[in-house]
């Protein structure tokens, strides 16, 4: 058994989630710390660490009894160094997220951006199997992609490639986390609805069924399971905000699919597994709407397999590749 384990621990915007796999991509065990995003970059990897240690001791294993570890981080990761340097929802700068690793662990540990590893787990065990073009979404904090094409991961000119969250779709629109204006992800990820949720709210006399212990002026996150409570039950003003944010990513979706032609496009991330069944609908309108060339039938249209687990799966998968996806 010990062979064929792996560690994935995926760095998210609230949240490390670490879990052990083995050769056929089954989760083994899983642990959960929260992200202290205030934390210095060292101590925010140490944490992911320990998380680590957590998850493989529910198999009585040890860092040290693992031959495949991948790390997940809402990063580029550059094809050249394999290393990650900046985290942008995180607020982290210039480091070497590959030496911090490398001097806790004295192990090699294979780093990928959050949206490519969600997108590659999709594609070889999840949603997107048997299709070997595939686009990934995934809601969480921000927005995170991916690109498979013709069966390997898309990295692009300094890793960049498959960073659809950034793509601009209104010039002069919302500010982005990223410093640019009108980034898909300013209008779809939960910081976006947060924002967006706040401003309805100073704008009229509508209230919110978002608890107040989660919600308030100051908010800048929530969890997903508040935002689809709320628009479940009614929130006008919670729902105006995800139904905008879904029909936004319908377009960008369909601008993507006229530079790559996918087989298939899997929406997947928190945000998604707590409420893909009311998104989807106001996803697909505006995609099918704004589509071109190609019959929307001919692109399948899915929902993460693995939801929160896909990115910590991929960082597992990568591993196992020694980087080469």
């Amino acid at each position: 058994m010990k062979d064929s384990l792996a560690l994935g621990i995926d760095l998210g915007g609230s949240k490390i989630y670490a879990m052990v796999t083995d050769a056929d991509n089954q989760i083994l065990a899983a642990a959960k710390t929260p992200t202290d995003s205030t934390a210095e970059a060292e101590a925010i990897i140490r944490t992911m660490v320990d998380t680590g240690a957590e998850a493989l001791a529910k198999l009585n294993r040890t860092i040290a009894d693992i031959p495949h570890i991948g790390a997940a981080f809402p990063s580029p990761v550059d094809p050249g160094t394999g290393d990650c340097s900046f985290a942008t929802n995180l607020g982290g700068r210039n480091f070497s997220a590959k030496k911090i690793f490398r001097e806790i662990t004295g192990r090699e540990v294979f780093l990928g951006n959050d949206g490519d590893l969600g997108t590659l787990a999709e594609f070889h065990s999840g949603a997107g199997k048997p299709d070997r073009n595939v686009i990934g979404y995934f809601i969480g904090t921000g927005l995170g992609g991916g690109l498979v094409i013709e069966g390997h991961l898309l990295k692009g000119n300094c890793g960049l490639a498959g960073e659809l969250g950034h793509m601009i779709i209104r010039k002069g629109g919302r500010r982005c986390g990223c410093g640019h204006r009108g980034c898909i992800e300013a209008y779809c990820s939960k910081i976006a609805y947060v924002k967006a949720i706040r401003k309805a709210l100073r704008k009229s006399s509508e209230l919110t069924l978002l608890p107040p212990d989660k919600f308030n002026e100051k908010t800048v996150n929530i969890k997903s399971k508040y935002l689809a409570k709320a628009y479940v039950d009614g929130d006008n003003v919670v729902r105006n905000a995800i139904d905008k944010g879904s029909m936004m990513l319908g377009i960008a979706a369909a601008s993507a699919c006229a530079l790559v032609a996918p087989d298939c496009i899997v929406l997947g991330g928190g945000v998604i597994s707590a409420m893909g069944n009311v998104i989807l609908p106001v996803f697909r309108k505006s995609f099918e709407a704004h589509l071109f060339g190609i019959p929307p039938s001919k692109i399948r249209i899915a929902l993460s397999s693995y939801g929160d687990d896909a990115v910590a799966v991929g960082a597992t998968i990568l591993a196992r590749a020694e980087g080469k996806v």
